[in-house]
C-alpha cells in the first residue's frame, strides 16, 4: 500500500534541470541538484544520457551550465570547484576537467563561438578593477579578508538599483562580456560602464555578438526598457539596433548572420505586456512584426515548488526556417513555431504538462526537454519534431513516488462575475471516501503574472495526504490566457481578481458535494500572499488563512522592496507621492481592522522582494486589536524559501503551514 507524502519527503526529492543536447542530437547533458545528508545544502551534478540506449551517467560532480562545442567532442560548463564560480573544460573523450579561466569574481553564461576557438562569457567589473586584477581570483583567505572589510565598511547609495533578493546589497560592481582564445588563453573584454547586459549571442560567422542592454541616459528610471546591440567578437564600438523605446530580449542570429529575431513590446501593459518576435537586419533598419496577434505567453512555464536550477527558454532559429519557442497556455507549457518571415504560429507538441527548459540539436530534429507535470517534479525527454514521438530518458524520482500516495488535479471552469470564464483545478484527499466531507483549502499563486497549471507542486500533495481537498485557479492577471486575461488585475488588485477566486470557491461549493463550506482555508505566497491578505480583510467565509512572503502595505513596500520602486506603479497605475489614497485602497492594511479568521504569517527574514516589514506591519495590526494571529520567522531566508531555501527551514515552513490548519480546519 502507497504512503502518503510526509513534509521530510521533500528532502529525498531530485531535481533536473538545463538539458542541454548535443549538436548530432545523440547525448543530452544535464544538471540533477540533490539534497545532501546534512539536509543543509543543495548539491548539483552533471549526467550524462545516450538518447538511443536510453541510459545516463554521471559525468562531473560540483557543475552546471553546460555548453557543448560545435563540434559535439567537447563540453564547458560553470564550477565553483576551485573556490568561485569558474569555466572548465571537458575535452575529446571527456576524462580530467581543465580549468580556463581565473575571473576575480567568477564567471557565468559561457557560449561556444562557431568555429570552436572562442567562449564567451559575462564576468562583473568594479571601478577599481584592473584587467591584472581581473584575472586573477580570488583565494580563500582573499575572500575572507574582503568579506571582513565589508563588515566594516559603510555601504553608500546613490543609486534606485542597490540590492536584490537573494543577494542583499549589490557590490559596486556590472556585468560584463568577455571572450577567451582558447588557443592563447587570451581574456578579452568587450564591454563596459555600469549598463546592465544580457543574453550575448555569437553570430554564425563569429565575427559579431548580439546582446541586450539598457544603456539609456535614466537607466534606473526605466528599469525595464532595452535594446539590441551588435559588438564585434574582436573588440570596437557597439551598435546600437533598436529605438530605445520598449523592453528586448532573446536575440538569435539568422543562420546566414544578416538578420536578427528578438522579442519585444513596447509595456503598453506595463510588466504585463505579451511580447510579439521581431525581425531586423543586422546592419540595423526597421524592424518587421512576424505576428501582430501574439496571444501566448512566451518563454512562460507552470509554476512549481519542486524545481532547482535555471535553464533556457531561448527561441531556436531553426533550419527550416522556423523560430521555435514554448509558451504557456491553459495551463500548459508546449513548443510552438512560427516562420521566420513571418505568418501563422503552429503549435509543435501537444504533451500533457509544461516545458520548463529545452535545447535543440543542429538539424533542427531532436529538442531535449526538461518537462514537468502534476505527479512528476521533472524529468528529461527527447522530442522528435518530424514524428511528434515523445521519449523519456530520466526517472529521477520514481523509486520515491512510486511509494507515496498522490492526488491528480481534476480540471474545471466556472464564469467569473462578469462571465469571464476561470480555469482550475480541484485535488481530492488520498484515501478519498466519496460519502465523507472534507476540510478545502484555496491555493493562490504569486506574480500576479503567473502561471498554475499541469506542473509538480509538493505543498498540495502534502495536504492532500494530511486530508484536504486543495482547490487552485488561475484569476485574471494569469499568464496563459491571452493579453486582456493577464492586464486584467492591473490596476484593480482586489477588485475583479479576488471576484474570479470567490467566484471558483462559489463553483466548485456547489458542484462538489464532498467540500465542507465550514471548513475552509486559504493560502498564497507573494502576490498569493497580498491576495490572502486581502481576502480575509474583506470576507469571513475562511476558518483559516497562512499568508507568505505578503504584501500588506503598498506604500512602505515602494520604498522596501528591491522592486517596489517601479512594480508598484506598474501594477496600480499609481505611484505612492502622487495618489497615496490608491496605495491606502489597495493595501490589505487598511482592512485588517475586519479580520476575523486565524491567520498565520510566514515570512523569510532576508527576503528583499517583499520585505518582512510587510509581515511585521499587518503582524502588530491584528495583534494590536485582539485578531487569533501568529508571525513565523525564517532565518537566512528569503523570497524564494518554498521553492530553493534551506531544506530543513522548506520542511519547517510546511509544518508551521500544516499544523496552523489542522489546528483551525481539522480535516476529520
Amino acid at each position: 500500500m502507497k504512503k502518503p507524502i510526509v513534509s521530510r519527503d521533500l528532502l529525498k526529492l531530485q531535481f533536473l534541470s538545463d538539458p542541454q543536447i548535443s549538436p548530432d542530437g545523440k547525448q543530452v547533458v544535464y544538471a540533477k541538484t540533490h539534497i545532501d545528508e546534512s539536509h543543509r545544502a543543495y548539491k548539483t551534478d552533471l549526467y550524462l544520457a545516450q538518447v538511443d540506449a536510453k541510459q545516463s551517467e554521471r559525468l562531473v560532480v560540483g557543475a552546471g551550465n553546460p555548453v557543448w562545442s560545435p563540434d559535439g567532442r567537447k563540453l564547458v560548463f560553470v564550477s565553483d570547484r576551485s573556490g568561485s564560480r569558474q569555466l572548465w573544460l571537458l575535452n575529446d573523450g571527456f576524462g580530467e576537467a581543465e580549468k580556463l579561466t581565473c575571473m576575480r569574481w567568477g564567471v557565468s553564461n559561457p557560449q561556444w563561438s562557431p568555429d570552436g576557438k572562442r567562449i564567451l562569457f559575462i564576468s562583473a567589473v568594479g571601478k577599481e578593477d584592473t584587467p591584472e586584477l581581473l584575472r586573477k581570483e580570488l583565494g580563500k583567505d582573499e575572500r575572507e579578508q574582503l568579506k571582513q572589510e565589508q563588515l566594516d565598511q559603510a555601504y553608500v547609495v546613490d543609486t534606485l538599483r542597490y540590492k536584490m533578493n537573494g543577494l542583499g546589497l549589490l557590490p559596486k560592481r556590472t556585468g560584463q562580456i568577455f571572450v577567451l582564445d582558447l588557443a592563447s588563453k587570451e581574456v578579452k573584454q568587450l564591454t563596459s560602464g555600469e549598463y546592465t547586459l544580457n543574453a550575448p549571442n555569437w553570430s554564425p560567422c563569429g565575427e559579431y555578438i548580439a546582446f541586450v542592454s539598457n544603456r539609456q541616459e535614466d537607466p534606473e528610471l526605466h528599469p525595464n526598457f532595452s535594446d539590441l546591440y551588435v559588438i564585434p567578437s574582436a573588440g570596437g564600438e557597439m551598435v546600437k539596433l533598436t529605438a530605445s523605446n520598449g523592453s528586448t530580449s532573446s536575440p538569435i542570429w539568422s543562420l546566414d548572420g544578416q538578420q536578427l529575431v528578438y522579442l519585444w513590446h513596447d509595456r503598453q501593459y506595463g510588466g504585463a505586456t505579451l511580447p510579439k518576435f521581431y525581425r531586423i537586419s543586422a546592419q540595423g533598419g526597421d524592424p518587421v512584426c512576424l505576428n501582430t496577434e501574439m496571444e501566448l505567453s512566451i518563454g512562460v512555464s507552470a509554476n512549481g515548488d519542486s524545481r532547482y536550477g535555471n535553464g533556457s527558454m531561448k527561441p531556436v532559429w531553426a533550419t527550416n526556417g522556423y523560430i521555435y519557442f514554448a509558451a504557456a497556455d491553459t495551463g500548459y507549457a508546449n513548443l510552438y513555431r512560427i516562420p521566420a518571415e513571418g505568418g501563422t504560429i503552429e503549435q509543435v507538441s501537444q504533451l500533457q504538462g509544461a516545458i520548463y527548459s529545452f535545447s535543440f540539436d543542429n538539424q533542427g530534429k531532436r529538442a531535449a526537454l526538461a518537462l514537468t507535470d502534476s505527479l512528476n517534479p521533472g524529468d528529461l525527454y527527447v522530442f522528435d519534431l518530424v514524428s511528434k514521438e515523445n521519449v523519456r530518458l530520466t526517472e529521477v524520482n520514481t523509486d520515491l513516488l512510486s511509494n507515496l500516495a498522490l492526488s491528480t488535479p481534476e480540471g474545471f471552469n466556472c464564469p467569473s462575475f462578469d462571465g469571464t470564464n476561470i480555469q482550475g483545478w480541484i485535488m481530492k484527499p488520498v484515501n478519498f471516501e466519496p460519502d465523507k466531507k472534507y476540510a478545502t483549502i484555496l491555493e493562490i499563486h504569486g506574480g500576479p503574472h503567473t502561471m498554475f497549471g499541469d506542473s509538480f507542486f509538493f505543498e498540495m500533495q502534502l495536504l492532500c495526504s494530511l486530508g484536504y481537498v486543495v482547490v487552485f485557479t488561475n484569476p485574471r492577471g494569469s499568464h496563459g490566457y491571452g493579453q486582456k486575461f493577464v492586464d486584467g488585475c492591473r490596476g484593480d488588485y482586489g477588485g475583479g481578481d479576488y471576484q474570479d477566486l470567490m467566484a471558483a470557491m462559489d463553483y466548485v461549493i456547489a458542484n462538489v458535494p464532498y467540500i465542507d463550506e465550514k471548513r475552509l482555508g486559504v493560502t498564497g505566497g507573494s502576490y498569493g500572499g497580498f491576495m490572502t491578505n486581502w481576502i480575509v480583510g474583506q470576507t469571513d467565509r475562511f476558518q483559516a488563512a497562512v499568508t507568505q512572503r505578503s504584501i500588506s502595505n503598498w506604500t512602505s513596500f515602494t520604498g522596501a522592496s528591491d522592486i517596489g520602486s517601479y512594480f508598484t506603479e506598474d501594477e496600480h497605475k499609481a505611484n505612492a507621492w502622487d495618489n497615496p489614497d490608491a496605495m491606502v485602497k489597495f493595501s490589505p492594511l487598511t482592512y485588517a481592522k475586519n479580520v476575523v479568521t486565524p491567520l498565520l504569517i510566514l515570512h523569510g527574514e532576508e527576503d528583499i522582494r517583499c520585505p518582512i516589514e510587510q509581515a511585521e506591519q499587518l503582524y502588530v495590526f491584528l495583534k494590536r486589536m485582539g485578531k487569533t494571529t501568529q508571525m513565523v520567522r525564517f532565518p537566512v531566508s528569503n523570497h524564494e524559501l518554498s521553492r530553493s531555501g534551506r531544506p530543513l527551514l522548506r520542511i519547517a515552513r510546511l509544518d508551521a503551514m500544516t499544523g496552523w490548519f489542522e489546528q483551525y480546519i481539522p480535516r476529520a
